[in-house]
């Protein structure tokens, strides 16, 4: 009978699907996030390790405010948002902004990428609850860096260096790495540069999903340590624009 009433408020929340808007379409390459994103998602962990959750309670969430509606077009791809392509990697956030404006697009927001990844039951990972380390490209060995050559005012040398590091993969070649409104590789591959929508984060540039290093990545968790003039060997992006009316 506790464990009842203890549950009840996080079954309450559980896959509740979001209210539908007016019709709505995006471009062949895209897909249309629609949905209600809480900014607090509390889980049942059931496989707690090193300092991160890797598996949770299947269907049980509870979601907190504040709650944002969320409807845009995302890519499907991580940039250039071609499938098969390798993502681009160590540009700027600025740099990144204009990449997405010069084709009529605009970097997504933190809110949206989440919603996004975790769909309307705000699963942990992209493809479920638990964690599998062969679903995404999250669990290559780490590589050491040179911060020097990485930082070389040298494009030569900063190249030779993010090669030597480069551990990405074509996107799409992870099946399984599909989040539930159809976009691909979230999670792992590359982390991806999103607008802050947290107004208490430092900079109005943050990252999200992780990389190919990093196997507790999931959905939720914002790396918001990095200004807008940043850039790395493993940071990449998608973009986002606001859908057109549908027929």
């Amino acid at each position: 009978m506790l464990l009842d009433l203890l549950l009840a408020p996080l079954l309450a929340q559980a896959d509740a699907p979001p209210r539908p808007g007016p019709a709505a379409s995006c471009p062949s390459d895209m897909v249309l996030v629609e949905g209600t994103h809480a900014e607090n998602v509390q889980r049942i962990c059931t496989s707690y390790r090193g300092g991160h959750c890797f598996d949770f309670f299947p269907g049980l969430f509870a979601a907190e405010p504040r709650f944002t509606p969320v409807r845009t077009c995302m890519d499907r791809h991580e940039w250039p948002n071609r499938a098969g392509a390798l993502p681009v990697v160590m540009l700027r956030f600025i740099e990144a902004e204009r990449e997405c404006a010069a084709v009529g697009k605009r970097l997504c927001t933190e809110f949206e990428w989440e919603l996004a990844c975790e769909g309307p039951s705000a699963l942990p990972f992209p493809y479920g609850h638990a964690h599998d380390p062969a679903a995404c490209n999250v669990s290559k060995p780490y590589r050491g860096i040179s911060e020097r050559r990485l930082a070389s005012d040298d494009p030569a040398v900063r190249a030779a260096e993010t090669q030597r590091l480069w551990q990405g993969e074509p996107t799409g070649s992870y099946p399984a790495c599909v989040s539930p409104y159809g976009v691909v590789d979230m999670v792992g591959n590359v982390e991806e540069w999103v607008s802050t929508s947290r107004p208490e984060w430092p900079h109005r540039s943050s990252l999200k999903g992780g990389y190919w290093s990093k196997p507790w990545a999931g959905c939720r968790g914002t790396n918001d340590s990095h200004g807008p003039m940043f850039r790395f060997y493993e940071i990449g992006f998608r973009c986002c624009k606001d859908p057109r009316p549908g027929p």
